[in-house]
């Protein structure tokens, strides 16, 4: 092996199982299973350092390999005069809708919030949101569709401060000095993870953004997949995002969980 096992200290195998289960599901996996066994606040702090550290230069590298591929076009059917009306009729109901979806925003938020204190879910408000607002979108598709231009247009900005958050909160010399050893453990398991979609992919013959949104996916979660279908205009492939993310975070905690225990524990 590259990296020993006892090379990442006393909660070797749990830190491993942590990793394991972020890069199935997200974030919210690497905090589960660190407090389901009882994982060190020293080592827990050294593997959010690495995490975040990883995560923003694994998105750099996806977005690099994404930058040849171009959005998704809208239909050219329509004629000229029809864009114009409905661009004009967009305009005028930009700031009601805008208004509408910031308030429905916050209310589902609120909801997802309530509903994951009163189950007693700890680290479930974001898989709440994800999960209520594909419900209600699924329900409600023309209310939502309404919505879609101004919430599209906020979800831009939105997205841009989170890659910034995320790209700053970490030093990649301060986590290579702090914690060599987790680092590149983390290091590999990304790089092997990267090189076996993309090998697999370009061996069945599938769509180099499916592969990338994939990876997303599993290494972010279904916040950073929806936001780069975003950002890249890939509209059709948002929801096979999120719906991908939510079934990695849905299962991480207990991979990661059943694997340390019943596997890296004995190595």
């Amino acid at each position: 092996m590259l990296v020993p096992m006892r090379s990442l200290g006393p909660d070797n195998w749990k830190i491993a199982a942590a990793l394991m289960g972020s890069y199935i599901g997200g974030s919210l996996n690497f905090v589960a299973i660190s407090e389901a066994l009882r994982i060190s606040p020293s080592v827990v702090a050294a593997g959010v350092a690495v995490d975040n550290v990883i995560c923003a230069l694994h998105f750099m590298v996806l977005f690099a390999l994404a930058s040849k591929i171009p959005p998704e076009t809208t239909s050219a059917s329509s004629p000229d005069s029809d864009m114009t009306k409905d661009d004009k009729a967009e305009d005028k109901n930009r700031v009601v809708s805008t208004s509408i979806a910031l308030s429905v925003s916050f209310l589902i938020c609120k909801a997802a919030i309530s509903m994951t204190e009163l189950l007693k879910i700890q680290g479930g408000m974001l898989p709440a949101v994800t999960a209520i607002t594909i419900v209600l979108a699924t329900s409600f598709p023309d209310f939502f569709n309404s919505l879609a231009p101004s919430a599209e247009t906020i979800s831009l900005v939105l997205m841009q401060v989170f890659f910034t958050i995320l790209g700053a909160t970490g030093s990649v010399w301060n986590v290579i000095n702090t914690a060599p050893s987790i680092f590149l453990f983390a290091v590999i398991q990304v790089m092997v993870h990267l090189a076996m979609t993309l090998l697999l992919g370009k061996l069945f013959s599938i769509d180099m953004k499916l592969l990338l949104l994939a990876s997303n996916a599993n290494i972010g979660g279904p916040t950073t997949a929806c936001a780069m279908a975003t950002a890249k205009g890939w509209t059709s492939l948002v929801v096979p995002g999120i719906l991908s993310g939510v079934f990695g975070v849905s299962i991480a905690t207990f991979l990661g969980v059943g694997c340390g225990v019943l596997v890296l524990k004995r190595l």
